[in-house]
């Protein structure tokens, strides 16, 4: 087992240990940084940099990804409620130039990994104080049900992995120079 007397980060010898997800992660009780096991210590990250930007843990990922893609910036976005039957959604808005070329990248990947999804996932332009472009599952109006939530909540990291992948492509990197089509 993993002992740390002081934060390697700062120095700071007030390290305590706490369990998360059944496994003990040392934490400086100075500057907070965390050390164990990595995909514990990513996951309480996540949950931590996802509580300052106040998203939902659930979508932080794929809200986190969107707001790498440049000329877009992610103004809201929510994880969905299963017992309020409420859909996930990020509101992307535009921050640049490259921002039509980089929503239409993003249509092109949802249409690629539309097989992997369990819904049918959609960019629409909404207007609410501002133009949003909103990324969410299509939902042909009626009650939404709670598999219906299920499925687009359990889309979310698909999303991300589809979307990290698909920025690293050449039709991606290089659509800007080759014009729309």
């Amino acid at each position: 087992m993993l002992t740390v007397d002081t934060c390697p980060e700062c120095g700071n010898s007030d390290m305590s240990v706490r369990v998360a997800d059944g496994v003990p992660i040392h934490e400086c009780g100075l500057c907070g940084a965390h050390f164990g096991e990595r995909r514990v210590v990513e996951s309480l990250d996540d949950a931590e940099e996802a509580r300052q930007r106040g998203v939902a843990v659930e979508v932080w990922p794929l809200v986190r990804a969107l707001d790498r893609v440049k000329g877009l910036a992610v103004r809201d976005a929510c994880a969905g409620d299963i017992a309020q039957k409420t859909l996930p959604f990020v509101a992307l808005a535009i921050a640049g130039p490259a921002a039509l070329v980089q929503l239409e990248n993003l249509a092109k990947s949802l249409l690629l990994g539309a097989g992997a999804l369990k819904r049918h996932w959609i960019v629409e332009v909404e207007y609410h104080r501002h133009l949003s472009f909103v990324l969410k599952p299509r939902h042909g109006g009626g009650l939404v049900t709670q598999e219906q939530v299920r499925d687009a909540r359990a889309d979310l990291d698909r999303l991300r992995r589809h979307l990290e992948r698909d920025v690293k492509l050449q039709w991606w990197r290089h659509a800007d120079e080759a014009g729309n089509g």
